[in-house]
């Protein structure tokens, strides 16, 4: 059975609800929402929308519903108790009904048949107990009042029929990159390539002496795409199936290589056939036009396609749909065909780029004041430089961060939270981030210079062995736990080089033992993780499930070397110059040993995030602990 609108609703079958009253079949004279979700992408924005179109039409006879996704990895148990958490720390004060699909009957019915890929889809059923809309929850706006209205839903999709009229036998024909995709599969390619080592990107400098198209066979033949999980456009795939519904043939026309088609093509299931470049062709602007024209004569097909290089296909189609373009390609395809569809895809907010900066970790960069905090000598001039120095290695962070997840885009996209991250979920464009890596590190050398030529040094070091660290030390177990806490280390290095302080062989010492003993803790959250999803062994990763007890004790070990070099510092002559009441940095010993056992209890209770220190951030007997020390410290001098 194929899901299309007008089809009757499918039975609602699930075995356990999350949230409100079980509901086993559709009342007659109601309008209802089911809204599929993960925590993934973007459903985290979808749920409030949802919670709002419930109260808003309530009394109108609307009737939410949302099902919670099993993931494929996820025991029925596990799902239930994984989403029950997650909703109550997220959305405690939810409004409508929560189904859990622990047996994947819903998505059997619902999904599948509806040739939907993404995971926050949004059904709506009639008050006859027909399918109204199939889509997103942005459309929702527009599709309510008029399903809600009393005969206003036929007439509105008769209006439509009317205005969008179109020969059964005119094909749609949909571009990939940018269109269908919010990715783009070339860039794709080239990062995943990227990871595999000296020798494969050797080879893709040679395929590229011989032009564009050998390149994209050669990175396509090397990457290994997983293509369930690239970010596809909810408006595009609704349109297509708004085509296959009126019984057109649809087809996908991509200069991107053949394999990416075929992959993409089998995996949606919803294409009658594909064009794309090989190993010598480049199937791109006037050739692509060609072959269309070839295939279905001038102005025979319509065409969905999204910049500069569409312009030679829009004019040989008859209809254009333009998805998302510059204002400067949309002026070029008026003057070409006097209009067009414009399919918006939205601009990224502002919380779309503070969460591609990673701005919640800039806190980390305030290890830059601790050599003058813990010199005493925290005066104006030192705060001022220390703020520039502070600065500068937060926009080198961020260019770091943007590479990583580019570097990281596979793996993130098969993370049950990374997925939702700018790049991963296709919110920020892929060439955007290639740009934003430069322009940030010239902002960071910039300031670094204002500083001194020392100072440059330390962040161009950082900035280097940042980079090995995600290209290659982060896959070597155990010397990824010691580089990270040399990162850390070295932002206090930093910072006494910017205000020209010498760095303590003490504070030297413990920052490496209490930064390895945290990092030790982020390995052993993730590898924990693993276990409890049955996930398989992360192959880009050499650690092992056997490993956890022992990275454990390693985490212990470390804290307890931290304490104890604390403990050696109080009675060494050092301290006797620096404060009055030295003996009272004898407290700072059992809150920090406190501190660094609780964090191991919590991470092996699954109750800490993949980042220590962010948690530390949220969790208020930790920020209490922290604050109790500055306290002592303070009471000391």
């Amino acid at each position: 059975m194929v899901l299309l609108t007008a089809s009757p609703a499918p039975q609602i079958k699930v075995e356990s609800w999350l949230r409100g009253q079980p509901l086993t079949s559709f009342q007659s004279g109601t309008v209802y929402i089911v809204q599929f979700w993960t925590t993934c992408a973007g459903c985290v924005a979808a749920i409030p929308h949802l919670i709002q179109l419930q109260e808003k039409y309530r009394n109108r006879g609307l009737e939410a519903i949302g099902i919670a996704a099993c993931e494929p990895t996820s025991t029925p148990k596990e799902t239930r108790s994984s989403r029950a958490a997650w909703l109550n720390e997220t959305f405690p004060k939810l409004n409508y009904r929560i189904a859990c699909d622990d047996t994947g009957e819903m998505k059997k019915l619902w999904m599948k048949p509806s040739a939907s890929s993404l995971n926050a889809t949004s059904f709506v059923v009639d008050r006859d107990g027909h399918i109204a809309f199939i889509g997103t929850s942005t459309q929702l706006d527009d599709v309510l009042p008029k399903v809600l209205g009393e005969g206003s839903w036929a007439g509105a999709v008769a209006e439509i029929s009317d205005d969008t009229a179109v020969p059964r036998d005119k094909p749609l024909v949909v571009d990939l990159d940018g269109s269908l995709l919010m990715a783009d599969v070339l860039y794709e390619s080239f990062f995943n390539v990227l990871s595999l080592g000296f020798h494969a990107n050797l080879a893709a400098v040679g395929a590229l002496g011989n032009g564009k198209a050998a390149i994209k066979h050669y990175l396509a033949q090397s990457s290994d795409l997983n293509y369930t999980t690239l970010p596809y456009n909810a408006c595009v795939l609704d349109l297509i199936r708004a085509a296959k519904a009126g019984g057109r043939k649809v087809y996908l026309a991509t200069a991107a290589n053949a394999k990416h088609a075929n992959a993409i093509a089998d995996h949606l299931g919803i294409f009658d056939g594909w064009f794309a470049s090989d190993a010598i062709t480049n199937l791109s602007g006037s050739l692509k036009a060609e072959i269309l024209t070839a295939a279905f004569g001038k102005y025979g097909f319509d065409y969905i396609g999204n910049g500069s290089a569409d312009l030679a296909v829009w004019k040989a189609a008859d209809k254009a749909y333009g998805v998302g373009l510059s204002n400067a390609v949309s002026n070029k395809l008026i003057a070409l065909k006097g209009d067009y569809v414009a399919i918006d895809c939205g601009n990224p907010d502002m919380r779309v780029w503070l969460k591609a900066l990673r701005v919640h970790q800039y806190v980390k960069n305030l290890l830059v004041f601790v050599p003058a905090l813990t010199a005493h000598q925290l005066t104006l001039p030192n705060i001022f430089t220390g703020a520039i120095a502070f600065v500068a290695f937060c926009a080198c962070a961020s260019a770091v961060y943007f590479l990583n997840d580019l570097l990281d885009l596979k793996s993130d996209r098969a993370h049950p939270s990374k997925c939702a991250r700018p790049f991963a979920s296709g919110l920020l464009q892929i060439r955007t981030g290639l740009l934003m890596i430069p322009a940030l590190l010239l902002i960071s050398l910039v300031l670094a210079t204002i500083i001194s030529l020392e100072f440059v040094g330390v962040l161009v070091s950082y900035f280097l062995l940042t980079i090995a660290y995600s290209v290659y030390f982060k896959r070597r177990m155990l010397v990824d736990v010691i580089v990270l806490a040399m990162l850390y280390t070295m932002r206090i290095v930093a910072g006494g080089v910017a205000v020209e302080i010498p760095i303590s062989q003490w504070l030297f010492i413990f920052s490496i033992f209490i930064f390895t003993s945290l990092a030790l803790i982020k390995r052993y959250v993730e590898l924990a993780a693993r276990v409890d999803r049955n996930i398989r062994e992360c192959s880009d990763r050499d650690y092992r499930i056997g490993d956890l007890n022992v990275i454990a004790a390693l985490t212990a070990a470390a804290g307890l070397n931290a304490v104890t070099i604390v403990a050696l510092y109080v009675t060494s002559p050092d301290v006797q110059t620096l404060y009055r009441h030295p003996k009272t940095l004898w407290l700072i010993c059992p809150i920090l040993l406190y501190w660094t056992a609780r964090n191991l209890m919590m991470a092996q209770r699954r109750l800490m995030d993949d980042d220590p220190i962010v948690f530390a951030l949220r969790d208020r007997i930790s920020a209490f602990a922290i604050a109790s020390i500055v306290a002592v410290v303070f009471i000391a001098i």
